[in-house]
């Protein structure tokens, strides 16, 4: 039978193992920047929205987002917010009529410079159609109801942790390469389920993930930006104080120059029109 001391020992190896490694593996203490990407590449991009002044405000965040660059965008909305799965829908829809007018005028202004109609690009038309095409939306358990007493609030924290495990991990187009949010509920739980994966991508992959995109592994997916909200002047949301504290994100962007001043963030200016 071990003795007590080889137990305890074995247990403080143990602990401070598990410890290191989320040191490692925490934004906060481990800022590396991402190996630049080659223009072109693929880009997975991940929006949580909530629902009301959140949906609204992410969305205007994303207005110069250029689907060239983004190439697939996945917005993860909370059960029963069919406001905005229906706004994340029409983005598209506007993003994909932006494009093609801009298409539009690029080809006035080839057939003007060669005096000719010529060729209309067919093949990079249909390339950028799958581009606009390249969305896909998903519906999570909400962490927390509006006015959802905090006694209930841990049981469906965790269905919601579930759901983004098994969301991040199963995903089609694999790990997400940049998870951006704006502070709902749910979001805190989202990126506790990135942090999670990230902890434990030392451990072989299971099931179809060792033969897909997911066995690339999760070195340099799943950063995580978070914007606090225009409202927040003085003091930032209770899921900006958590991220801050517990360093759970690569940046934290703040829109009011006191909060900088403060510690809060970078103030990058108003990011929302």
């Amino acid at each position: 039978m071990p003795s007590l001391a080889y137990i305890l020992a074995s247990t403080l190896i143990l602990l401070t193992t598990a410890f290191l490694r989320l040191i490692y593996i925490l934004p906060a203490f481990h800022r590396s920047r991402p190996p630049p990407r080659a223009r072109g590449t693929p880009t997975h991009l991940l929006i949580v929205l909530g629902s009301g002044g959140h949906t609204a405000e992410m969305l205007s965040l994303l207005t110069s987002l250029d689907p060239a660059r983004y190439t697939y965008r996945s917005y993860v909305v909370g059960s029963g917010d069919d406001f905005s799965a229906g706004k994340a829908q029409g983005f598209e829809r506007g993003l994909a009529a932006k494009e093609e007018e801009e298409e539009e005028e690029e080809e006035e202004g080839e057939k003007k410079r060669r005096g000719t109609v010529g060729l209309t690009g067919a093949e990079g038309k249909e390339m950028r159609g799958i581009l606009r095409r390249a969305y896909s939306i998903h519906t999570v358990p909400r962490a927390r109801q509006i006015h959802q007493s905090l006694v209930t609030s841990p049981p469906s924290s965790l269905r919601c942790l579930y759901a983004g495990l098994m969301l991040l991990y199963w995903h089609p187009e694999g790990y997400p390469d940049l998870i951006l949010t704006n502070g709902p509920a749910t979001s805190l739980v989202l990126i506790l389920a990135a942090t999670i994966l990230r902890y434990f991508s030392f451990l072989p992959l299971v099931g179809p993930a060792r033969q897909s995109v997911r066995g690339q592994g999760s070195a340099g997916k799943m950063r995580v930006i978070y914007v606090e909200s225009w409202a927040r002047v003085k003091r930032p949301s209770l899921s900006g104080r958590i991220i801050v504290w517990c360093g759970l994100c690569d940046r934290v962007l703040v829109q009011w120059k006191g909060l900088q001043d403060r510690g809060w963030g970078e103030y990058k200016g108003v990011l929302v029109r």
